[in-house]
This record gives C-alpha cells, structure tokens and sequence, in this order.
C-alpha cells in the first residue's frame, strides 16, 4: 500500500502527464497544503512539487 507521500506525488504527476494547466496545478496543491497542515513532512513534499510546475 502506497504512503501518503507516494500517494500524491503519483496523483500530480498523473495531472502534470494529462497536460493539467499550471493553475490546475497549483489549485491541487493548494488543496494538498490544506489537508496536510501541520505536517512537516507533507508540506516539504508539497513545496517541492511546487518547484516541478
């Protein structure tokens, strides 16, 4: 069973690979921040995808 961070970084590379808008991007990870807050882990993981858009 794939961990949480597995988990999302799978779900935005499948929206980068299906051509999703940078907005589309940044919305998805928006919404990932929100979930995850106060999660140091997560958050980092967050913000590196950030720097793959």
């Amino acid at each position: 069973m794939p961990t949480p961070t597995e988990s999302l970084t799978a779900a935005f590379y499948n929206c980068k690979n299906r051509n999703c808008s940078k907005e589309q991007l940044n919305n998805f990870l928006d919404r990932a921040k929100t979930q995850w807050t106060g999660n140091e882990g997560m958050q980092a993981t967050i913000k590196f995808l950030e720097s793959q858009i």
